[in-house]
């Protein structure tokens, strides 16, 4: 498997109960898909992640709309979760790549 390496603007967090954690944001290189592992230790978070999920979130604020990308993880705590509801956006990206890299 050829190595991947995407980057990826955090924009803010949130979980809807029954489901997983999501991460909304951009995608500034690259192609993420399921099973591909998310680095969080860019933002202070020295975690590796799998994406379990990925999902599209619509926004409108008057005329303006406009999409984010969502990814959805199982694994985190709560006081991860916490740092990444209240200090979202994140400035630094976050790196994705595939599971098999070595």
């Amino acid at each position: 498997m050829e190595f991947t390496r995407v980057t990826f603007e955090i924009k803010s967090a949130f979980q809807i109960t029954g489901r997983q954690f999501f991460i909304l944001g951009q995608i500034l290189s690259g192609t993420i898909n399921i099973g591909m592992i998310a680095d969080l230790s860019n933002i202070g978070i020295d975690k590796l992640l799998i994406i379990e999920a990925i999902e599209i979130a619509s926004h409108r604020d008057g005329d303006k709309v406009w999409a984010d990308v969502g990814l959805g993880f199982s694994s985190l705590t709560e006081s991860e979760k916490a740092i990444l509801k209240s200090q979202s956006p994140f400035l630094t990206p976050i790196l994705i790549t595939n599971k098999n890299a070595s």
